[in-house]
């Protein structure tokens, strides 16, 4: 196996984006108004100027609403873990008269510190002007320390090299002590997988998923990390002003990322089922941005869209929801076409990482869907079948246990529709935006209703 490059020299001037990164990587951590963004915009040109010459094709986008402003951030490598890698370079987009601008790191401390008031009113109160210099001083230091781990972790793995790589990990979770820091091992742990998967010796939820693993068979001690839905943490990124806490997700539960569903890496068809007794062939893709955002950018105008789904932005707006969510790790879009005829929508989400995992206990492997059917025909339509086919398809991938929904107390019909093909109504929850059925489907329950389907379905969970 050839050797990867490693860190061996971190504090010089040519290590400057690591530093940088290791800054961001703690705002990152810590606050959640970012999202991954792909690609150059169509309908956004002054995005599209802004981002065309920064040498990368993915970027962090920062929202900072408060003051009306967004910032990019080049992205190198976009990590599960959190240990991203970027280019030293933030632009700036002010949205009240679209002035695009490099940004320093003191502007953007004092852009993300008023973006944190909304979170921590108690902060307003606080004059951080005279200290930002201080303050970042101290956040550098901080990072030299993290880079210094990296450095350590990394030279133990060219030491370790060519051996496996679960060999590798092996070694360090021997050394795991559940009686000491365990958030602090947890975070060493984080920075291995994040050098593996930075060097490409293996993806970040692959190892993730050893890990888990690993724990698993430790038994009952190792319950609590392993089920736990998020941590606290100490909040770093403005620690030189105020002390703070910050609940993260657990990355342990990475263990049931299914990239098949929420990172997709073709556009052709992933499922395709022709239901005989109807002659209809249901089939899907992922969401491709050239082909399908004018399409249902007009779907999203309909009548029908408009009360439920909410989406009729300008498409601008839409294309900007699109680019976001695409790269991501937590949801993705779909097209489902019937017989040939593109005729719906459906977004799949991880519901631990999603709102709805707030309103219930939610499990790592629980998977939700959101479908729109755009047509008001009702000989094209098939609710039931469209069901069916996407239940059918999550239920083949092996990190899928339960699918959930949050159905609208007002949508009675598409209720039904789930019921019918072996989903079951649990209690009703108070969301933000609605009152909603909460809803559960097994493998059991579906296979009760259609067991002709049980070679489709992937039963080792």
């Amino acid at each position: 196996m050839e050797q990867p490059t490693l860190i061996t020299n971190p504090i010089n001037a040519e290590n400057k984006d690591l530093t940088f990164s290791v800054l961001l990587r703690f705002y990152c951590r810590e606050f959640t108004n970012w999202s991954p963004y792909m690609g150059l915009p169509k309908y956004d040109q002054v995005v599209k100027h802004a981002l065309e010459n920064s040498g990368s094709d993915l970027h962090l986008r920062i929202d900072f609403n408060t003051e009306e402003i967004e910032v990019y951030v080049p992205l190198v490598y976009y990590s599960p873990t959190g240990n991203h890698l970027f280019k030293a370079k933030l632009i700036q987009r002010n949205r009240r008269n679209d002035e695009v601008k490099e940004l320093d790191l003191y502007s953007f401390f004092e852009l993300a510190f008023k973006e944190g008031t909304k979170n921590y009113p108690e902060w307003q109160s606080i004059d951080i002007e005279s200290g930002v210099k201080q303050a970042i001083s101290a956040l550098e230091q901080t990072a030299q320390e993290y880079i210094m781990k990296e450095v350590y972790f990394s030279d133990l793995l060219l030491d370790h090299l060519p051996s496996s790589i679960t060999s590798y990990l092996q070694k360090h979770l021997e050394n795991f002590d559940i009686s000491e820091n365990v958030q602090s091992q947890l975070e060493d742990l984080f920075v291995i997988v994040g050098i593996l998967g930075q060097k490409e010796l293996m993806e970040e939820h692959l190892s993730l998923n050893y890990i888990y693993n690993q724990f698993r068979q430790k038994g009952e001690e190792f319950k609590a990390i392993l089920d736990q839905r998020k941590s606290k943490i100490k909040g770093a990124f403005f620690s030189h002003f105020t002390a703070y806490d910050q609940l993260v997700q657990n990355m342990l539960h990475y263990a049931f990322f299914s990239p098949d569903l929420l990172l997709p890496q073709i556009k052709r068809e992933v499922f395709s089922k022709y239901f005989e007794q109807e002659k209809v062939q249901i089939s899907f893709r992922p969401f491709d941005l050239d082909r399908d955002l004018e399409m249902v950018c007009e779907w999203f105008h309909k009548d029908h869209a408009k009360t439920i789904w909410k989406m009729d932005w300008p498409i601008a707006e839409l294309e900007l929801f699109y680019r976001t969510l695409l790269p991501g790790r937590f949801s993705h879009s779909y097209i489902g076409e019937i017989n040939g005829e593109a005729i719906f929508n459906f977004e799949i989400y991880w519901a631990t990482n999603d709102v709805l995992g707030d309103y219930y206990e939610v499990l790592p492997s629980d998977y939700g869907t959101h479908l729109f059917i755009a047509t008001t025909d009702k000989t094209k339509k098939f609710p039931a079948l469209i069901t069916r086919s996407i239940v059918e398809w999550m239920f083949s991938q092996p990190q899928v246990n339960r699918m959930v929904g949050e159905g609208s107390v007002e949508s009675l019909a598409a209720l039904m529709n789930k019921v019918h093909v072996g989903f079951k109504l649990q209690h009703i929850i108070e969301m933000p935006h609605k009152k909603a059925y909460l809803n559960f489907c097994i493998r059991e329950w579906y296979l009760e209703k259609f067991p002709e389907s049980k070679e489709l379905i992937n039963t080792n969970f």
